[in-house]
């Protein structure tokens, strides 16, 4: 049994994995209430798909040892694939915050509550939000608070209204805060209009004035709330932030959003390197299916038509991968894509740096790596050799399709108009020369129209 490094914090239990099947350990003294929730009709009709299938299941089934009589077990269903909010672009961060506050009102009307607003309780099956921590519900008492308002505007609203209306990236604040982005900072960050938003002013502005008012000495801390919140004004909370979440959007057009309708490609390049990508992926079988640089999803859209069941698309540009999140076609595939920097990718993180681990070792077994138009930016753009890139290809996934992108290209001849060209050994012939270092059978495909060409590697 090995614990899950994220499942240290809730007192009443944790998460394991064995036999690639996941384990939760739960106290007796919440299985009454377990018991009534997986009977509930709420639970019933969201656990096809909103909240995660959970079973009680005997330990002598997967414990050689005798199981400890204070505590029961639950089973649920695996989750293939763990992302983290520092990974997800603008929408899809829109869309849990959403997700959650509809669920909120669910299980509020059904006599439960849900009592943290944690992004990371949130993953994605079928492209569709799905809530995995079973122990956050817990039952409803009229007139409690919202405790997890705090916890949602830190990890939902604030960085939403970061990007909304600075056109700022939250990810680098998510990996540098792992609770969340503050009212303070949020308020500090906003511009002046801002202020004029009654919903930035109630859920930033006055709350980050009144933290400064605040102090480790203040009296304030030890009083008890005098009164709660009616059921019926907190569903009116939830209804408000669901409808201004909604209309939040990014006004700044990125550099590579809309990238796809203006290649340097013809059509008739483009039809032939779109075939070559289906085939790929057809004859090789592919399933799992890894792509670098997908910007809006069309190789991604490829790869699902030709035997794929599951991709993941990372991109550097946020509007691409919300494009992509967003396409009508993804949306109901088995993909996700993440706005991911391959020269600053996600660390391990949290307590002990342990807690939330980096993308490679969360990723599924990878069946092909789809990797077009991307070597130049990392080995000239961001100085990487060209050894290492194939290198960290090769330590992804036996079959890779990759673009080699020449120094006569015009992106290439552009990153290197104002630099001097110090890379001697990017050149096709040491290009091919690392392939077979790395034990890589190649096949080559000349692209008509174009000095570029795929590259379909395969480790021998």
């Amino acid at each position: 049994m090995i614990l899950n490094s994220a499942s240290y914090r809730d007192p009443l239990g944790q998460v394991y994995e064995k036999n690639d099947k996941i384990y939760r350990k739960v106290l007796n003294n919440h299985k009454s209430f377990i018991e009534k929730f997986i009977s509930s009709n709420f639970y019933i009709e969201n656990q096809k798909q909103n909240i995660i299938k959970t079973k009680f299941v005997d330990p002598k089934d997967f414990i050689q040892k005798n199981s400890d009589s204070k505590v029961f077990w639950l089973e649920h269903e695996k989750i293939n694939f763990i992302t983290y909010p520092h990974e997800w672009g603008f929408e899809t961060l829109k869309q849990v915050a959403i997700f959650h506050l509809n669920l909120q009102k669910q299980a509020l009307k059904n006599g439960y509550t849900i009592k943290d607003s944690s992004p990371y309780n949130v993953q994605f099956k079928n492209g569709n939000p799905v809530f995995i921590d079973f122990l956050s519900f817990d039952e409803y008492k009229e007139g409690s608070y919202w405790v997890a308002y705090k916890q949602f505007c830190k990890n939902f609203l604030n960085p939403l209204l970061i990007k909304s209306y600075t056109g700022i990236d939250h990810n680098q604040f998510f990996r540098g805060a792992i609770d969340g982005i503050g009212s303070e900072l949020t308020s500090n960050i906003l511009p002046k209009s801002s202020w004029l938003s009654f919903n930035c002013l109630s859920h930033v502005h006055l709350p980050a004035w009144a933290e400064k008012k605040i102090n480790s000495t203040s009296k304030n801390l030890l009083r008890k709330p005098k009164s709660g919140i009616s059921s019926h004004n907190l569903i009116a909370l939830w209804d408000s932030l669901i409808s201004f979440i909604q209309k939040l959007k990014v006004k700044k057009k990125s550099y590579w959003g809309d990238y796809e309708n203006n290649t340097s490609y013809n059509n008739e390049s483009t039809d032939l390197k779109d075939t070559l990508v289906g085939k790929y992926i057809h004859e090789n079988n592919l399933k799992t299916v890894l792509d670098l640089g997908c910007n809006t999803g069309r190789y991604s859209r490829i790869a699902f038509k030709n035997s794929a069941n599951h991709v993941i698309g990372l991109d550097i540009d946020g509007t691409a991968i919300d494009k992509a999140n967003l396409d009508k076609d993804l949306k109901t595939k088995e993909f996700i894509g993440l706005q991911f920097d391959l020269m600053n990718p996600s660390p391990k993180i949290g307590w002990r740096n342990q807690e939330r681990l980096t993308l490679w070792e969360r990723l599924p077994n990878i069946d092909g790596i789809i990797c077009l138009a991307l070597i130049h930016h990392i080995c000239i753009g961001k100085n990487v050799p060209l050894s290492e890139f194939i290198n960290f290809l090769c330590s992804i996934a036996n079959n890779i399709l990759i673009e080699f992108v020449p120094k006569s290209d015009p992106m290439v001849k552009g990153l290197l108009a104002h630099r001097e060209d110090i890379f001697k050994e990017y050149n096709e012939e040491h290009f091919q020369a690392k392939l077979q270092d790395n034990k890589m059978n190649f096949s080559i495909h000349e692209i008509k129209g174009s000095t570029r060409k795929l590259y379909e590697c395969k480790i021998k």
